[in-house]
């Protein structure tokens, strides 16, 4: 490992803080407690569609594959990328924790008993439907998209256009299967352009010897 990945791997530091906080906040701030439901009227418009399980689902692999191949590959994008994810899943831990909140928009009878159903099902039984906003889905897959904009390697228009493809996909997935409501989203948005206004002062680049400032 280089000196910019050993510079850098400290960051997955968070991930296991990332995974304790989010349990804890599941088990103290779940259903069978008082919360702020997350609605909007848009919210009844959307069809539940179960065949976005899978989509949904690719979060996870979204997350550690890019990662992992920044770290190795591209240790600037993958210091972008890590910061965007800690500031801004940072943020809905800390929004959920101070303001308990959840939707109440899950059906609770299925068209089928298809593979995508079945899924959906398991989703609901692993994660509750509490602290959902602003969606951290929303957040994460921007993260993503905001290192490889700054990685040399993914910036290309092929692996950009794909990741931002998959971005949105797994965005709109979280309501299409009625794991968040429209205003998770919407939260989400501005939050993440803030996380990357401070990212970038946070990431801007060391002063060469010699040069001003």
């Amino acid at each position: 490992m280089n000196s910019s990945r050993r510079r850098y791997a400290w960051l997955l530091l968070y991930v296991p803080v990332f995974l304790i906080w989010f349990v804890l906040l599941e088990h103290f701030r779940g259903p069978d407690r008082p919360y702020w439901v997350s609605y909007l009227p848009l919210d009844d418009r959307i069809p539940f569609l179960p065949g976005f399980a899978p989509i949904y689902c690719l979060w996870y692999p979204f997350l550690l594959v890019p990662g992992l191949y920044l770290l190795v590959k591209d240790p600037e994008g993958f210091r972008r990328f890590l910061w965007s994810f800690m500031l801004g899943t940072g943020a809905c831990l800390l929004i959920c924790t101070v303001f308990p909140n959840g939707q109440d928009l899950r059906p609770t009878e299925f068209p089928n008993d298809g593979f995508c159903v079945r899924l959906v099902q398991a989703l609901y039984a692993a994660d509750t439907n509490t602290n959902v906003l602003p969606s951290m889905h929303v957040v994460g897959s921007v993260a993503v998209f905001y290192g490889a904009l700054h990685s040399r390697s993914l910036r290309r228009p092929a692996p950009l256009a794909a990741i931002a493809v998959l971005t949105v996909a797994i965005s709109l997935s979280t309501v299409f299967i009625k794991q968040h409501s429209v205003l998770d989203i919407l939260t989400a948005i501005p939050l993440c352009v803030a996380v990357w206004l401070a990212v970038n002062r946070i990431c801007r680049p060391a002063a060469r010897p010699g040069s001003p400032g």
